[in-house]
């Protein structure tokens, strides 16, 4: 069956114009997960959690080079027999491996950290997000300051989930 031209244009018309309706109808909020983490008091108890872990993990990368340091010290003497050098050398090459593989680790169980510590801090804002949204008639809400230009500041509901996260404390 052929649809005339005319009832073709007014279908469209008629799709073009719901969609631009419905779209008008959508009103989207934005939160900063980032202030969040860094201004409610969840977060700030997360971060000292991550700090705390953070040196731990420098003081034992700072063990690690003092034992590379101290057995190229050893070898810069010149004192040592063929041998000893030959095993101290090995040591060296041993110790500087492992203190490469201690940062890296470090640098990845740190960042493993962060990121639980951002879904963990969010998992629990995200109860008042849904009753926000629903309060205000959000149909989405935005979490990724990267990708968006501009906020007005009447759809920024950072400031009010931030209170109610420390209420829940």
């Amino acid at each position: 069956m052929k649809m005339p031209k005319t009832c073709l244009f007014i279908l469209c018309l008629v799709l073009a114009l719901a969609a631009t309706a419905s779209a008008q109808a959508s009103k989207v909020g934005f939160v900063n997960p980032q202030r969040i983490i860094n201004e409610s008091r969840i977060g700030r108890i997360a971060q000292d959690d991550l700090a705390r872990l953070g040196r731990e993990k420098d003081r034992r990368v700072r063990e690690s080079l003092m034992r590379v340091e101290a057995i190229k010290a050893e070898l810069e003497k010149g004192t040592l027999s063929v041998s000893e050098e030959q095993a101290r050398e090995r040591a060296l090459r041993l110790a500087a491996r492992e203190y490469e593989m201690l940062v890296e680790e470090s640098n990845a169980d740190i960042q493993s950290e962060e990121r639980q510590l951002i879904q963990f801090v969010m998992r629990r804002a995200d109860s008042i997000l849904r009753r926000i949204a629903e309060e205000a008639g959000f149909t989405m809400i935005l979490t990724d300051p990267e990708i968006i230009g501009y906020v007005a500041h009447s759809m920024d509901i950072t400031d009010r989930v931030i209170k109610e996260l420390d209420a829940m404390i």
